[in-house]
């Protein structure tokens, strides 16, 4: 899956390393592709650690300044394509043959034209959104708020041959005509790394013209990977909001500022060599992004986490050092309730099944020590929805034997916003390889606003804005093929802008003027099927099995989180501008005033 991580390996742990070989440790990042393992990019405290600690890697670079550019995780089966590929011309198809290394026949022809696309629809202001039970509401209105996104990360990347010989013998049985005949572009400043910070103010030439595309796209949402709060971000988030555009953003960095997935507390504690202390890092860097984007009406929410154990087991250890970072930015929050809008955070997690995603939601949305260290919204970053339609019982499409019945059943007592904070299977029906004709058509986004999960969910997020190596992109950024020079949007864009414009939440639990009460509950206006309170914490037994499940070699307490660490950021704790009467009564809703 296309996911972004925030993650260290084990191998950071010296006691751990004696008896693990280098090669199963590449082996077992999941950025690392089957077969490139000695080229796969590793986390930049991973690499260090490695050159460090094993072997045989002590040629790998010290410092960031020299590792090569990063590249995101990659699933090992992708299925791809698509059946519209045919028709590239007989000619090239002959040269695939040839390594492209040495390729010297004609380049790609241009693509179709996209057609005109207009001058997006400006706003004077957006409101703040606020949380109400278990959905999102304009602050202002009261209108029910539904998150329609898309996942933002561009890296300003060309296409590689690569790509194409990851399609599997299923897809090359049914699309015999398709060979890989694109022709890489160059994109003009080179690759950028995984961890670039693209929406920063020095990018606008390429995130002004990618606002606009999403804006009309029909999105209201965009979600954020990676941000330096030592860049400024003004001009991106005032761009934003002259278009209407909420941002979700990260409060971890991927080299800095992450939460690694070690068992508590070590998660939040433990000092590592030439980095520091994980607890200190965290939490300052985190205060810095809150601090810059909480003055944003547009910042949606806040990411405390992502996948903490996709990559590695030791993360399902690691979730009460995910409600410590919770606690300690509603804390800082609280402290700074005049001068600083209090932006819910998100804790975003895979979809790994049941029953390990609704316990772990449990457990993140309860209140252990106290309402601080819950999250006040949750998202999962989902991918299963591979087909067209999904029949049973005689009925052409069945929502009860699709993949997401069983999430609904998992989550329908949630107390919080539940957001899909990905999506988009690119697998199955809705494979496409280059020059990606055809490919995703969402079929499943009727289903999460209508009658199935729109009491349920309060927003999708579509993975990704730009084509790269795993090939979800809605779009080529410019110069990623030859003869294409310009952002170029794909078949699968136009799809989903067809139906973020055609189906829209109901407006069935809108709260009007009640949205000023702190009390409101979204069933005050009518009636959820399923109550949404908030639930009791996990038990000991649910935990310790969940863990044991998962092979841990070491069970972390879910019972206990650790301290908030010491930090002394340099700077002013709080905004110097008080916020305006509005913002100062929401914020009394969840803190003392």
């Amino acid at each position: 899956m296309a996911k972004v991580l925030f993650f260290v390996l084990a191998v950071l742990v010296a006691s751990s390393l004696g008896d693990i070989a280098s090669s199963e440790l590449l082996l077992e990042d999941s950025e690392c592709s089957k077969g490139q393992e000695d080229e796969c990019a590793l986390h930049a405290l991973q690499r260090r650690a490695l050159a460090r600690q094993l072997p045989g890697l002590e040629g790998l670079p010290d410092d960031d300044s020299d590792l090569p550019d990063e590249a995101d995780e990659d699933e090992d089966s992708k299925e791809d394509s698509d059946d519209d590929d045919d028709d590239v011309q007989d000619s090239q198809a002959e040269t695939t043959s040839i390594p492209w290394s040495k390729y010297t026949g004609p380049t790609m022809p241009p693509l179709p034209e996209n057609p005109p696309t207009p001058q997006p629809t400006s706003v004077k202001s957006v409101n703040p959104v606020v949380t109400r039970g278990n959905l999102l509401y304009d602050s202002v209105t009261g209108k029910r708020f539904f998150a329609k996104g898309v996942a933002y990360n561009p890296r300003n990347e060309k296409y590689d041959h690569s790509f194409g010989p990851s399609v599997t013998p299923s897809y090359l049985e049914s699309h015999p005509k398709w060979k890989d005949t694109c022709v890489p572009g160059n994109p003009i400043g080179g690759t950028w790394s995984y961890t670039e910070d693209v929406q920063a103010d020095v990018h606008e030439e390429t995130w002004s013209r990618d606002l606009e595309a999403i804006a009309n796209l029909g999105a209201n949402t965009v979600r954020l990977y990676n941000v330096d709060p030592k860049n400024s971000h003004s001009k991106f988030m005032k761009r934003a909001e002259e278009l209407g555009i909420y941002i979700i953003v990260p409060l971890n960095g991927k080299d800095f500022g992450f939460l690694p997935a070690f068992p508590s507390p070590d998660c939040y504690t433990k000092e590592l060599p030439g980095y520091g202390n994980v607890g200190v890092h965290a939490l300052e860097f985190s205060k810095a992004i809150v601090k810059e984007f909480s003055q944003y009406p547009n910042t949606l929410l806040f990411t405390v986490a992502n996948e903490l154990a996709q990559n590695d087991k030791n993360g399902f250890a690691a979730f009460p050092c995910v409600k410590a970072l919770t606690r300690d930015i509603h804390q800082y929050q609280k402290s700074c309730n005049s001068t600083m809008r209090r932006v819910p955070l998100i804790y975003s997690d895979v979809d790994m099944g049941p029953p390990d995603r609704s316990d772990i939601a449990k457990y993140l949305t309860c209140a252990l020590e106290s309402e601080d260290d819950a999250v006040d919204a949750y998202g999962l970053n989902v991918y299963s929805w591979c087909d067209e339609v999904y029949p049973g019982d005689g009925k052409p499409d069945n929502f009860k034997y699709s993949p997401y019945y069983e999430i609904k059943k998992g989550f329908d007592h949630l107390s919080v916003p539940l957001i899909f904070t990905e999506f988009g299977c690119n697998l199955g029906a809705f494979a496409t390889k280059c020059p990606y004709k055809g490919g995703r058509t969402w079929p499943d986004f009727k289903h999460m606003v209508g009658d199935d999960m729109g009491e349920m969910l309060s927003g999708a997020v579509a993975f990704q804005f730009s084509m790269d190596r795993e090939e979800y992109g809605l779009t080529l950024s410019a110069n990623f093929l030859a003869n294409q020079t310009e952002l170029y949007l794909l078949d699968n864009y136009f799809n989903l802008q067809k139906v973020y414009n055609k189906y829209h939440a109901k407006s069935d639990w809108d709260a009007g003027d009640d949205i000023s009460s702190c009390s409101f509950k979204p069933d005050d206006v009518h009636r959820l099927e399923k109550s949404h309170a908030q639930p009791e914490c996990p038990s000991k037994s649910v935990w310790t099995k969940l863990q044991k499940r998962h092979g841990l070699p070491r069970i972390g307490d879910w019972s206990i989180i650790p301290a908030t660490p010491n930090v002394t950021t340099g700077q002013a704790e709080c905004p110097a501008k008080s916020v305006s009467a509005a913002v100062k009564k929401e914020n009394c809703c969840h803190m003392k005033c």
